[in-house]
């Protein structure tokens, strides 16, 4: 046999025998005794492959330098090895895995992949069977059969007990999480043609919901991780990319995202104290690996137009609907309708009978001038690569994307560049870096048709045209009701509302390894926004030749942060355990200006120089707050069955009373993997069974800054018939001020069965929120109405399911992922007298959940006199009491809390819930070869939204354009209509102006989200034109959707205001889409 040389790097261990080996280039004989010496394994390393031999040798026993040894004597597992075989391991989109374990089964012969995928194998028959295997992915053996070749393409594991999961200042396995904690891989998302990473991952976690209520370029969407626990403090979960914790990921490019794990219970999300109570979202973006550099090319590009539009009354219809409302109040009123029209007591517009006497044909939907097809384009260039000392992943993307509304765009220039690098055998270094600029031209479009584009456009009448017989903008001067209304082509083509965001992220984090699972570790980053808009709103006479008026709105802000972090990482036998101790500040200072003027002199110049210093109104604000904290963490587990996690955390922040300033958010959770129990062990169909239990506190911080000091303001006072302007108190301190805070229980499950084909997780969460923050009423001695004060208390409870199935795992795989959960909240305590919060159309109550809708309760119409002279009838004997045709209301209540007969505001109770009883996902993946198919869908079932746009068309009074829904009307009692529609009047007789559930709509919807097909070129296509893969696919978002909802979107909720959820008003579209992309790499 030829003689071959070894070289053998660290195989023996500190904690075996405390000794380190290093030798080059020995002969066989003497490395082979000096490894028999010290282990009980023989390691030969060649220059690609490895083996080990298990022997039991006599401690005694030595082997000299020189000595020769029998190994047929000795081992019968030497191999020989003589065939040859190599290939390719790639994943199932064609790309490759470097440092995928290729392994002779039987033997301990194997090899690594390259970083292309590639490997060399040398086996002992041609014959012989391999394991191919690859964290996170299914293991395969294959047959040689005296192949020389053979490439392997393998599948995603659904058990992933080794993927790793990013967790607060830390990574755990996921075999080893106690707490609840899920995640998405950029693998499930990287095809989704979308601006932001959170529309990507709609549906995709169990227990968070995420409402995508504007459809607007770059807005976002609310997110709720389990449910709602707070009134008056942002529910807003937080978020911490590369460590760094913000408010908003507006400006992040999804395509430089590597994973996002999304924290739940307390046991995840106490270590960030009091920002953890609504949930964490931790985003890690990709980093350099050792290999030789890649260079990738991506894109996509399509074009999107309204999911949903609603469906409303032509031109003919609404004139027919708005005469017959003007009748109806004639008659109501006993006036004369015998003679024209025109000239009736309340007389029908000329412009209504111009239509209904076919002198007026125009007939065009608003909605469909406004709004447009509207191209999005994305570019991506990135490069990945390094060596042992230093890694690098740089990326540069630009963002196009086109608004539905007309003249609307947001465009995003973004680089990120993430270094690694070694400085010593003891020092690391991490460095993050990311400016990101966007420019977003952004009509308002939410509200009614005197505030927003799309109020009104959905307002204005088909059978007025938007451009004159000159070309010029129609005005609505001199018709009645509708004379205020701007014309919305002329609000899309003339106001101008740009926005210019600037922001640098950038952090740099320093590790040292003071001993060998001891760890320090310093970081240091800051995040700064410089932040402007500028609006103009010109003076013309479709604006009634108001004079123009415009604004100018910056904003900058600089955030830093600096942790101090030392970790403890060590296993002792069977058992490990994992420390972390930590010192982190935090610190932002703000400043906003804010200056309008309407004294422009013209339209040509549009900034506030040309008003000559007139300012009419202007503020300018400086804040600061910061946040001092220490954390401690403890994870210990025994042989891998018994785990036990310990955190806690203490808050100082300054948004608090000086007697409140610092709390205390302590948490710990237990977990017990039964699969691993011996008397489990014979259960065959079960791979992997674990119980948690957790119970943490944690608390909500984002109240605003200075709530707790008392304030003055600029006020004007009456004095001696003069309006004298001076300084005064505005409100009270409170230097008890404190945290909103959050106590949680979870308890949980993990399994999967038949070889992981199978997988699911539940879980139960139960919390109390203590502590919320209201404004309670305080004795009018003391000067002021109210003072904010810690004194409201919420519950919330829920479950969550995941499902994960692999139901295919052939040449043709599909596996499938499903989750659905519900969450229900309950105030329990509201002030000291308990009073109810009313806000327009909602009530927050004890007993109830947040923001319920409150109204009158429709139940049907009067259809004939008989069920009129039943009753009950609406304010009776008032000019504004029921009458035929006219909404039925239930008689719920009266000045005694009995019924009385007769509706009126004693009869306003719980009409509907703004919360669905349950929201769910589904995705489904399919496999073949090169192609690639996945198809998600998403949606909620059981609550309502308010729509205030169908209450302002259901009187003609207001002469708005109405749902196409009312037009079957009842009429008389021999023509009901569809017998549920009430008659159209133009007097708010019997209700039809009061708020009740008759404006209530669906709020349920499933929504498939996501198509992707895609394709990758085979490898030995690509490598003949010298690149490394070329993929190509198609995406279709938010294809279909189907509800019973009238308006725009079912995903509705108001943003400004957490007590009033749920509110309709002429919301911003969301877009469906088709898009086409490309990613290559070379």
């Amino acid at each position: 046999m030829k003689k071959k040389n070894y070289i053998i790097l660290d195989l023996i261990s500190f904690a075996d025998l405390s000794l380190l080996i290093k030798i080059r280039k020995l002969s066989f004989f003497l490395l082979l005794g000096i490894t028999i010496l010290h282990t009980n394994s023989i390691y030969s390393i060649g220059s690609k492959s490895f083996s080990t031999y298990d022997k039991s040798i006599p401690n005694n026993s030595f082997i000299k330098d020189g000595e020769k040894l029998d190994l047929a004597e000795q081992s019968d597992t030497y191999i020989i090895q003589n065939f040859k075989l190599n290939g390719t391991i790639t994943d199932s989109n064609g790309q490759p895995l470097p440092g995928a374990n290729i392994l002779e089964k039987g033997t301990n012969n194997g090899v690594v992949s390259d970083f292309n995928g590639n490997y060399s194998i040398e086996l002992t028959t041609s014959s012989a069977v391999i394991v191919v295997s690859y964290i996170g992915f299914t293991s395969q053996e294959i047959s040689v059969n005296n192949q020389s070749s053979i490439n392997v393409i393998l599948s995603e594991d659904a058990s992933n007990l080794d993927e790793v999961v990013i967790v607060g200042y830390g990574s755990q396995k996921r075999k080893d999480v106690t707490g609840s904690v899920s995640s998405v891989s950029i693998g499930e998302i990287e095809d989704v043609s979308t601006s932001r990473i959170d529309q990507a991952i709609i549906g995709k976690v169990a227990g968070m919901q995420i409402i995508p209520s504007t459809g607007e370029p770059g807005a976002d969407p609310i997110i709720r991780i389990r449910g709602v626990g707070s009134i008056s403090a942002s529910p807003n979960p937080l978020f911490v990319v590369d460590g760094f914790p913000i408010g908003s990921i507006e400006t992040l490019n999804p395509n430089d995202i590597e994973s996002i794990d999304v924290l739940k219970d307390a046991s995840a999300t106490a270590i960030y104290g009091s920002r953890g109570a609504n949930g964490v979202i931790i985003i890690t973006t990709k980093r350099g690996k050792v290999g030789e550099s890649t260079i990738t090319f991506s894109n996509y590009f399509g074009w999107q137009n309204v999911e949903k539009t609603p469906k409303m009354m032509n031109a003919m219809q609404q004139a027919q609907y708005h005469f017959d409302g003007l009748r109806n109040r004639n008659l109501d009123e006993g006036n004369d309708i015998s003679g024209p029209p025109a000239n009736w007591r309340r007389s029908v517009p000329t412009d209504v009978l111009d239509v209904l006497e076919g002198r007026n044909t125009y007939d065009v939907d608003v909605l469909d001038v406004v709004l447009q097809t509207a191209p999005q384009s994305q570019y991506q260039l990135s490069a990945t690569g390094g060596s042992e000392n230093v890694r690098y992943a740089i990326s540069g993307e630009y963002l196009n994307q086109e608004g539905l509304v007309l003249n609307s765009n947001f465009d995003r220039y973004s680089f990120r560049a993430n270094l690694d690098a070694k400085l010593s055998d003891k020092i690391t270094a991490k460095i993050n870096l990311n400016p990101t600029y966007s420019d977003k031209n952004a009509l308002r479009t939410t509200g009614n048709q005197g505030t927003g584009i799309l109020g009104s456009a959905m307002a204005t009448h088909n059978y007025y045209p938007l451009l004159d017989e000159n070309g010029e903008y129609f005005e609505f001067i001199g018709l009645g009701a509708i004379a205020n209304f701007r014309n919305p082509l002329a609000v899309a083509n003339e106001y101008k509302n740009n926005q210019k965001n600037f922001r640098f992220l950038g952090n740099i984090e320093l590790k040292y390894e003071i001993i060998n699972g001891f760890n320090l570790k310093v970081m240091a980053g800051s995040s700064i926004l410089n932040n402007r808009r500028m609006t103009f709103i010109p003076q013309l006479p479709v604006f009634f030749n108001n004079p123009p008026e415009g604004s100018d709105d910056t904003f900058s802000s600089l955030n830093w942060i600096t942790e101090t972090t030392l970790d403890y990482n060590k296993s002792f036998g069977k058992h490990s355990i994992a420390g972390l101790i930590g010192y982190t500040t935090q610190k932002e200072r703000g400043h906003l200006n804010f200056l309008e003027s309407n004294q422009f002199s013209n339209n040509l110049v549009q900034t506030l120089s040309a008003v000559g210093g007139q300012i009419t109104n202007g503020t300018s604000e400086i804040y600061e707050w910061s946040l001092l904290s220490y954390l401690a963490r403890l994870n210990y587990n025994y042989d891998s069955k018994y785990y036990l996690t310990g955190s806690i955390r203490t808050d100082g922040s300054s948004r608090f009373g000086k007697n409140k300033k610092y709390g205390v958010f302590p948490s710990v959770a237990l977990s017990w993997r039964l699969s691993q129990e011996e008397f489990f062990k014979k259960v065959d169909f079960v791979n992997e069974l674990k119980l948690r239990t957790s119970y943490g506190e944690t608390g909500n911080n984002n109240i605003g800054n200075y709530q707790q000091f008392a304030t003055i303001d600029y006020l004007i006072y009456p004095l001696g018939g003069n309006s004298i302007g001076g300084y005064g108190p505005e409100r009270l301190s409170n230097p008890n001020l404190t945290w909103e805070k959050q106590q949680s229980i979870n308890i949980g499950m993990d399994a999967s069965f038949f070889d992981n084909r199978l997988s699911l997780t539940i879980d139960y969460f139960r919390s109390r929120n203590k502590d919320l923050l209201l404004n309670v009423n305080i004795p009018s001695i003391t000067g002021f109405s109210n003072s904010l004060q810690n004194i409201g208390e919420v519950e919330n409870k829920g479950w969550e399911f995941l499902f994960s199935t692999v139901n295919l795992n052939g040449q043709f795989k599909w596996t499938t992922n499903f989750n659905i959960s519900t969450s229900k909240n309950k105030v329990v305590k509201l002030g000291p007298e308990g009073d109810p919060i009313f806000s327009g159309t909602n009530v927050t109550m004890i007993g109830q959940p947040i923001g319920m809708f409150y109204g009158l309760i429709a139940d049907g119409i009067f259809l004939n006199q008989a069920e009129l002279d039943k009753g009950p009838i609406y304010n009776p004997g008032a000019n504004d009491e029921s009458r035929l045709g006219d909404i039925r209301f239930k008689d719920v209540s009266g000045p005694d809390g009995v019924p009385d007969g007769i509706v009126n505001s004693f009869d306003n109770t719980i009409m509907g819930s703004p919360y669905p009883d349950f929201y769910y996902g589904m995705t489904n993946n399919f496999n073949y070869k090169n192609f690639n198919l996945s198809v998600s869908f998403q949606g909620v079932k059981g609550n309502q939204i308010y729509l205030n746009s169908r209450g302002a068309g259901n009187s003609t009074r207001s002469r708005v354009r109405g749902y196409a829904s009312l037009f079957n009307y009842w009429k008389s009692e021999a023509d009901p209509g569809d017998g549920v529609t009430p008659r159209p009047n133009d007097a708010p007789t019997g209700g039809v102006r009061v708020a009740s559930s008759r404006y209530l709509d669906t709020g349920s919807y499933l929504r498939i989200n996501n198509i992707t097909l895609g394709y990758s070129l085979p490898k030995e296509v690509v490598q003949k034109i010298n690149l490394k893969s070329v993929r190509f696919y198609i995406n279709a978002v938010n294809p279909f959707l189907i509800t019973d909802n009238t308006a725009f979107n079912p995903d509705v909720s108001n943003l400004s205001d957490p007590l009033r959820p749920g509110n309709e008003s002429n919301d911003y579209p969301l877009a469906k889409s088709i898009n086409f992309g490309t990613n290559i790499s070379f």
